[in-house]
């Protein structure tokens, strides 16, 4: 077994058999009155409190969290400076439906989330949660634009609603049934440099090969260019692993998008408020997105709140289109986002969030470099991944691996996510690098172990 890393006493002790007596009995129930769909993939415990970026469960174990609510809580968990307002609006004024009668706290908070998006984008829309916000951004370039289809990326993850779910395509099993149901959308891969289907961006083309499969092939064959309303894009793999174009792609996307008249929405439910190292990841490359939706993050981890935000063009020429739902923008969780926000500008958490990075670079990398079951190891910020395959020459992934380590992270007390793609790290963003060190040390001991005990 690996030895045991100098920092792991900076850890709680790695829990007892899982799961104990009292989770056992809890999830024994669950699964016999929810939906097997859901009950099938719950973790081997119950939560009974949460601190910072620690889980404890019914049993008294305790677990280093690196999933953080799939990227939900950015901050770490149940923190006082964003609960207190919260409790005070909720006591003050209740809930009120957003969209028929304004809060004091709506015009604060659209006004602070454009002061600090970029400057392409000049208005908001409301949301209960990313899901929704990516269907209102849909509805937008289709009712700004007056064209039909939306150009989405193979790995690409946006909701499980009918419409969100034949949008993304992380896996078929998401749109399963779907897909044929929801028309008027279009797929290229991502541009995956790991997996790229692609050779070298061809002499004379865009400078990048999956906008020259763009020109060259789908609007060529099977998409008419003036019947497309814009595209939409993550600019970070969140759950399909880490992955980020470079800055090449982006010069030939928004070029493409100019040449057309297309509208560019960016996804940063998962990237925005600091995962990716800024506070949205459209800034790594200087991208002035049309639409930009906003989600997860946005409320602290502590409330369920979303946007949509976008240019003139985007949503300032029409007022009939019916959006968002009843629960968007609650007083209290707008008092929960405007906290965020403002722990952002108190707190290094960006600089944090780039010392994470420096931390995952390292330990991933030497994982790689140790084990040939990985097929790469990616760190942006606080987004970072493992990829396991079968073999390094031929890339095919190994998902029995993949969720094996997952497993075993478990058992030795840290949490991760086995998406369909990599085994996923999301750490809070104000971690402690050297204790986030030491439970990748332990990830990197499930790593040992899984791979053992599957003979690879």
């Amino acid at each position: 077994m690996e030895a045991t890393s100098q920092n792991d006493n900076l850890l709680p002790a790695r829990p007892g058999p899982l799961p104990g007596p009292r989770s056992a009995t809890e999830l024994k129930r669950l699964r016999e009155l929810v939906y097997p769909g859901t009950s099938a993939h719950l973790s081997p415990f119950v939560v009974a409190s949460k601190e910072d970026y620690l889980v404890t469960d019914l049993d008294g174990n305790t677990f280093v969290d690196l999933v953080s609510s799939s990227a939900s809580v950015p901050l770490g968990a149940v923190r006082d400076d964003l609960i207190a307002p919260m409790v005070d609006t909720l006591r003050r004024v209740g809930n009120e439906d957003s969209h028929g009668i304004a809060s004091e706290l709506m015009l604060p908070l659209a006004e602070k989330l454009l002061e600090i998006t970029p400057a392409s984008l000049t208005r908001v829309d409301l949301g209960l949660n990313g899901t929704e916000a990516v269907e209102t951004a849909v509805k937008m370039m289709r009712r700004a634009t007056g064209r039909p289809t939306v150009i989405g990326f193979l790995g690409q993850y946006h909701g499980e609603t009918a419409m969100t779910s034949a949008l993304g395509a992380e896996e078929v099993e998401i749109s399963r049934g779907i897909r044929p149901l929801s028309a008027g959308f279009a797929h290229a891969p991502y541009p995956n440099p790991y997996r790229s289907p692609f050779g070298p961006p061809r002499a004379g083309g865009s400078g990048d090969s999956t906008i020259d499969f763009l020109r060259d092939h789908l609007l060529f064959h099977a998409v008419d260019p003036a019947e497309v309303a814009g595209v939409i894009i993550e600019p970070i793999l969140g759950s399909g692993g880490c992955v980020a174009p470079d800055g090449a792609f982006w010069k030939a996307l928004t070029g493409l998008c100019d040449e057309y008249g297309w509208l560019l929405t960016v996804d940063e439910v998962k990237t925005g408020f600091g995962r990716s190292g800024e506070m949205f990841a459209v800034e790594r490359w200087g991208v002035e997105p049309d639409l930009m939706c906003l989600g997860k993050a946005m409320g602290g981890g502590v409330a369920p709140i979303a946007a949509v935000l976008g240019s003139e063009e985007a949503m300032g020429g029409y007022d009939d289109m019916p959006t968002g739902s009843t629960w968007s923008w609650l007083p209290w969780a707008c008092a929960a986002s405007l906290a965020t926000i403002e722990v952002f500008e108190k707190e290094p958490v960006l600089e944090n969030v780039r010392e994470l990075e420096r931390v995952g670079r390292e330990k991933l990398g030497a994982m790689a470099t140790r084990f040939t079951q990985i097929g790469e190891a990616r760190a942006i910020g606080g987004f970072q991944a493992l990829e396991f395959v079968t073999e390094r020459e031929s890339r095919n992934r190994d998902p029995e691996l993949q969720h094996l380590v997952e497993r075993r992270a478990v058992e030795l007390g840290v949490l991760t996510d086995s998406s369909s793609t990599s085994l996923n790290i999301q750490p809070s963003l104000l971690m402690p690098p050297d204790e986030f060190a030491a439970a990748l040390d332990r990830v990197g001991t499930a790593v040992e172990e899984s791979v053992r005990e599957l003979g690879r």
